[in-house]
């Protein structure tokens, strides 16, 4: 079957909005300039337009897909036809995402997200109906479950499936968290949102700039202004108010109908006002587990719990990762959370320290970034504050502040090995938290360098399947421990056996 109608129009939305900037600047800003770039610019840009209106309507009319044999089948392509077949098992994550158009239209997106790599990583529906788009979330989520798919046609599955999500049935989920307003006033001054309207303001100069009087005129204004204090405190008075009150409402809008929920086999999160997206990955698929704290979420109290799967996000949201659990958890909560979400994960175990030998691993180890730093200041020998000689304090500055960092990493850094499940936190001004079990690691390796030989320390590296790969290690752990570690993870080999005979 092929794609919604509608898949035209919202591949039409985003292509008008990638390219009206520079339609802006060829037929607003230099519509009158008889230049030859900006002429035949004009000429190549209605071409591109009607090169991709064309491309877009062609695609949407040759691909098509189905399901069957517990599989998406998807066919592409206008000159060279591609055909592929990605089953249920492959998917890793489920994201939907509601935006603005969506919202305006009544309908709704899907992407099923896997573990492979290369153009088909992923299944992407831009725009469905919202019954059809619980219809595939279901039939994709059913592949869990020991219940034999009959090899019918898409539209004769779809037309049994529906009415079975479609009678009512008591949820299975259960919902372990929704921010509340004082939660959303912490998020708008951690995350610093409110310097995000600096850019926006830069990027809205350029384009009212050819609008504004002459320079001499802006000049003569901004002159005005710096040389009346009441005028500078009152111009900076109301650039901080409406800084902070864009930060406030970005951040209410992005979290203002946040919720984590979960059932006995997915995970499941909801966040958006205006653009609304739905996160779903199988708890099983859950490679590890990954706690940040920045600077700024330390002094609060707060931190962001990732969830680490072989699946690579694609969703179009930058600024927050789809496989993120709310970035500004309270850290207790943060705790309880996973326990909650995920009870096999044991967050209140003892935690290691390091050895004091590591600390003069760690000061003694070469700081290539200060090297680097104080060859390019003997070389230039830069001049500051009319200081002729100004090079080599701030050489002497760069290094006590790598010393100060690494001294706070030592005493920041924590680590555990329980029975089955390896955990450690890294750090100086910001921290971070690692925790997997034994099952997922893939490969360990036990590392020893010259000058940690010398200490009787060594350092530990894990890998976790993920896209990148997910790779972690700790420095510097005493010899013994290291070795207990590696003992650790030999015994994966009977409990992967196990795991097997049971399946």
């Amino acid at each position: 079957m092929r794609h919604h109608p509608l898949t035209i129009g919202f591949r039409l939305y985003n292509f008008i909005k990638s390219m009206l900037f520079l339609a802006i600047i060829l037929f607003v800003v230099n519509g009158q300039s008889e230049s030859w770039f900006f002429k035949y610019g004009r000429y190549a840009f209605l071409a591109i337009v009607f090169i991709q209106i064309v491309n877009i309507v062609m695609s949407w009319y040759v691909e098509k897909y189905e399901w069957k044999n517990r599989a998406f089948h998807l066919r592409k392509g206008i000159f060279v036809k591609q055909t592929s077949t990605i089953p249920f098992s492959r998917i890793q994550n489920v994201t939907r995402k509601t935006t603005l158009f969506h919202k305006v239209v009544g309908l709704t997106s899907v992407t099923f997200e896997t573990a492979m790599d290369g153009d088909n990583d992923s299944i992407q529906f831009a725009v469905l109906t919202k019954k059809h788009a619980d219809f595939l979330i279901e039939l994709v989520e059913s592949n869990n479950r020991e219940v034999e798919e009959p090899c019918v046609s898409g539209e004769e599955q779809e037309e049994a499936t529906v009415q079975e999500i479609q009678e009512p049935k008591v949820s299975d989920r259960t919902i372990h968290f929704t921010p509340r307003r004082k939660d959303l006033w912490k998020a708008s001054f951690t995350s610093l949102s409110f310097l995000a309207i600096i850019p926006i303001v830069l990027a809205g100069l350029d384009y009212v700039e050819p609008f504004l009087p002459e320079n001499t005129q802006l000049l003569n204004f901004y002159q005005d202004v710096l040389t009346q204090k009441w005028a500078l405190v009152i111009a900076v008075l109301f650039a901080l108010c409406i800084a902070v009150v864009f930060g406030v409402v970005k951040t209410f809008i992005q979290y203002g109908k946040y919720e984590i929920s979960s059932s006995r086999t997915h995970i499941y999160i909801h966040r958006g006002v205006l653009d609304e997206s739905y996160f779903a990955i199988e708890k099983g698929k859950i490679q590890g587990l990954e706690l940040k704290q920045t600077f700024m979420k330390r002094l609060f109290g707060l931190a962001e719990v990732t969830l680490i799967s072989s699946a690579k996000p694609t969703g179009s949201d930058k600024e927050v990762k789809v496989n993120s659990l709310y970035p500004f958890l309270p850290l207790k909560k943060a705790y309880e959370l996973i326990e909650e979400i995920l009870p096999t994960y044991k967050t209140n175990v003892e935690l290691e320290r390091l050895p004091r030998n590591s600390l003069w691993v760690k000061l003694l180890r070469p700081s290539w970034l200060w090297i680097i730093a104080t060859v390019g200041l003997v070389y230039f020998k830069p001049e500051l504050f009319d200081m002729a000689h100004i090079w080599w304090m701030v050489s002497i500055v760069l290094l006590v502040l790598i010393m100060f960092h690494r001294i706070l990493d030592y005493m920041h850094t924590r680590y555990a090995v329980t029975e089955d499940q390896v955990q450690w936190w890294h750090g100086g001004l910001t921290s971070r938290m690692f925790m997997t079990k034994r099952k997922h690691v893939i490969e360990m390796s036990y590392i020893q360098s010259p000058l940690q030989r010398i200490f009787h320390v060594a350092s530990i590296t894990t890998m976790n399947r993920s896209t990148p790969v997910h790779i972690e290690e700790i420095q510097d752990i005493s010899v013994p421990y290291a070795r207990s570690i590696k003992d650790w993870y030999f015994k994966r080999q009977g409990e992967l056996s196990i795991l097997n005979k049971k399946d």
